[in-house]
């Protein structure tokens, strides 16, 4: 048997009560299935396809799903996910996500939910993210403040019909040094004709991180870190930068992320978050960031998403649901004192 994970990571500063043994899912764990029923919605799994979702996650080295099994039982009745996503900003940083929390039914009242939340939190430190969030819907929003989360985005979803037939979906792998397979890029939203849409490569480091510094704090990221972070999406095939290049210049002007998760639920399905949607101020008025929202969605559906979703400030809401987002739960986010030298994982 395989864990998703060394255990050396689980925290020992967080007190198991007795009769519990906490560990790294398994790609023997198919039991955990049943225990995510009780969350949402899992349809047919069969063990082939749980593990081969198990080994695309272990390949790439950012899911954490820690589970509570009952030592007398062997049974698992909690579980909990810490993702970590890759970042540029932030000195080529990662901020985690927790997704999943789910306890048992008969087990609800021992306060296993708190167990599970204190051990993500410690595991996202001692990784090193600098940012932590969640999303809940309002009546958790008092429990999770109790972790040190608080509301300042807002939570934008939307929705795609899901493909039963096709359990896991693949797409093309990456052509020569471009981060994705560029055919993945939509022909049905065109762009001016003195913009380029193609995928970030290796050699865009001082252009998209000088437009990456309009959107928020990037530091500094060597040659040598720039090329890790880039080497680690790519093995890990689930992120894609879109940038449009002005023709004319050959400079990047706009930039937008698109990350897919890979996910147990929904007949081991795939969800999408777009990340870091930016437009040089000089090319701001142009449409490019309609234009960069537009190839992101058509690109989540055509990649098999079921849902796909995005955070962003009060003044944007209006924006965003031209897209087909809505808002339909809460955004938590706490921040972590940022190491001076970041790990890149």
């Amino acid at each position: 048997m395989a864990s998703l994970f060394d255990d050396i990571l689980l925290p020992t500063n967080v007190a198991i009560p007795d009769g519990f043994n906490l560990r790294a899912l398994r790609n023997d764990d198919f039991g955990y299935l049943e225990l995510l029923k009780q969350l949402t919605s899992v349809g047919f799994i069969n063990q082939l396809v749980f593990r081969k979702r198990f080994d695309a996650m272990k390949k790439a080295k950012s899911y954490y799903i820690v589970v509570l099994e009952e030592v007398q039982s062997s049974k698992i009745v909690g579980a909990a996910t810490l993702l970590i996503e890759f970042k540029f900003i932030h000195e080529a940083g990662s901020r985690g996500r927790i997704e999943d929390v789910v306890v048992e039914e008969r087990m609800r009242g021992k306060k296993l939910g708190v167990l599970l939340n204190q051990v993500l939190v410690e595991m996202a430190k001692t990784i090193g993210v600098y940012k932590l969030s969640l999303e809940c819907k309002t009546d958790l929003i008092p429990f999770y403040q109790k972790f040190g989360y608080q509301k300042n985005l807002h939570f934008l979803d939307q929705r795609f019909e899901e493909d039963s037939e096709t359990p896991i979906k693949q797409w093309p792998k990456p052509r020569g040094d471009a981060l994705f397979n560029e055919d993945l890029i939509p022909s049905s939203v065109e762009p001016p004709s003195e913009i380029r849409v193609r995928a970030l490569h290796p050699n865009d480091q001082d252009d998209y991180l000088k437009l990456l510094e309009q959107l928020t704090s990037v530091g500094y990221v060597s040659k040598h870190d720039f090329e890790q972070r880039f080497l680690s999406m790519k093995n890990a095939d689930t992120y894609f930068i879109v940038v449009l290049e002005d023709v004319a210049t050959s400079k990047i002007v706009g930039a937008a992320s698109l990350v897919v998760e890979f996910k147990y639920i929904h007949e081991c399905g795939l969800r999408g978050r777009i990340e870091d949607v930016v437009v040089d101020e000089a090319m701001r008025g142009k449409k490019l960031g309609v234009l960069l929202n537009k190839i992101l969605v058509e690109m989540a559906r055509e990649l098999g998403v079921y849902k796909l979703s995005l955070e962003c400030k009060t003044e944007l809401i209006p924006f965003y649901t031209k897209f087909g987002y809505k808002e339909n739960i809460n955004f938590m986010v706490q921040r972590f004192e940022e190491p001076t030298t970041q790990p890149i994982h």
